[in-house]
């Protein structure tokens, strides 16, 4: 059943490449393998799992979750299973990380372990959870590296952003030693996430923090991390460049209407958007006007009927502050956005207070 399954995948690569003006050398130089490997793997065989996906991506990329899901399951050797759970979990492709968990455990105890409880607690990734998960006496250096990755997500949704640094540096220091270069991006972007987060919300560091979201993009791990990528650059250049920030909250946007499931953050964000708009005194383009708050920015009307909304609330003082220039409401949407630590919009009622000749250091 494997054998077939693995000829059959190298079958439908093959006849694309017919079909194409493309050659095995051609993409055998763009991977970066021989073309030996890659004749190896059209006919059939098994070569490294990252070969795949590169492979994969190169002659049927609209194709790829299908077939990676198919090759998944077709029987890969055992030691490429850390890189296809990995790979699979970037992808979203959970049914297939439950088959590979249950088709290994017994042999590859560490992967299935760790990836199992990550899809049990994936979105809830707290430091009680994690904290089952020290109790294992990982071996490997993937599974030491990938539960240090954890533990960082972990101190970072706590807001112990100082713990968070010092985890990303302890599992730095074993994604260099691990061989597979898939896991190594993979490792590195999941960690890239974090800092550019911490960077810009928190650091309030936009030059560290468009570094970080850059490499999230050039690393092309998955979807989920272009969306990461995008906003926190679109959030970035929100006091510096409408132009910037505008087309790479649309690059972002788009990327998340693909995904009609997730309606409540995609209206948070047009809502986000809007609130660009207005502060550059753009007028507001009607696919952001989505909600009774940001019809009342189009409208240019009071706001105080947010004052107690705990997300809008920041914007909402800000907003009203700078029309009747109030420095008291200004105040109010500074301390309201650093008590959620972040120091980053904090910067935007910073400046307006200025704008008054109050020189507010926070």
């Amino acid at each position: 059943m494997s054998v077939i399954a693995k000829k059959e995948i190298g079958e439908v690569l093959k006849d694309r490449l017919i079909s194409s003006e493309m050659t095995q050398l051609d993409i055998a130089k763009k991977i970066g393998i021989t073309k030996g490997y890659m004749s190896k793997f059209l006919s059939g065989k098994e070569i490294a799992f990252w070969m795949v996906i590169e492979a994969v991506n190169c002659i049927l990329p609209e194709k790829e979750k299908e077939l990676m899901g198919d090759y998944c399951k077709s029987g890969i050797d055992k030691k490429y299973l850390f890189c296809a759970l990995e790979y699979c979990y970037t992808q979203k492709m959970f049914d297939v990380m439950r088959y590979l968990i249950v088709e290994y455990s017994a042999v590859m105890l560490e992967p299935c372990s760790l990836y199992k409880w990550i899809l049990n607690y994936r979105g809830n990734f707290n430091m009680q959870h994690i904290s089952k998960l020290r109790n294992n006496n990982f071996k490997s250096m993937e599974a030491k590296a990938l539960l240090l990755i954890l533990e960082t997500y972990g101190y970072y949704n706590l807001g112990k952003y100082d713990m968070a640094h010092f985890y990303i540096s302890k599992a730095g220091s074993y994604i260099t030693k691990i061989k597979d270069p898939f896991l190594r991006k993979s490792f590195s972007a999941r960690i890239d996430e974090v800092l550019a987060n911490v960077y810009l919300k928190q650091e309030n560091n936009v030059e560290l923090a468009r570094l970080a979201a850059k490499s999230l993009l050039e690393n092309k791990v998955s979807e989920s991390h272009e969306i990461t990528a995008n906003h926190l650059l679109a959030l970035s250049y929100f006091l510096t460049s409408y132009e910037k920030s505008i087309a790479y909250y649309n690059t972002f946007l788009n990327l998340m209407e693909q995904h009609p499931e997730r309606v409540d953050e995609i209206i948070q964000n047009k809502e986000e958007i809007a609130i660009l708009q207005y502060y550059w005194k753009a007028s507001i383009d009607s696919r952001y006007n989505v909600s009774d708050f940001t019809n009342k920015l189009k409208n240019h009307s009071v706001l105080s009927d947010y004052y107690s909304d705990g997300c809008l609330k920041p914007y909402a003082y800000l907003f009203d502050g700078i029309k009747e220039a109030r420095a008291d409401k200004i105040l109010l949407s500074l301390h309201y956005f650093s008590e959620k630590r972040e120091y980053f919009r904090a910067n935007i009622p910073k400046l307006e207070l200025q704008k008054l000749e109050l020189d507010y250091k926070l």
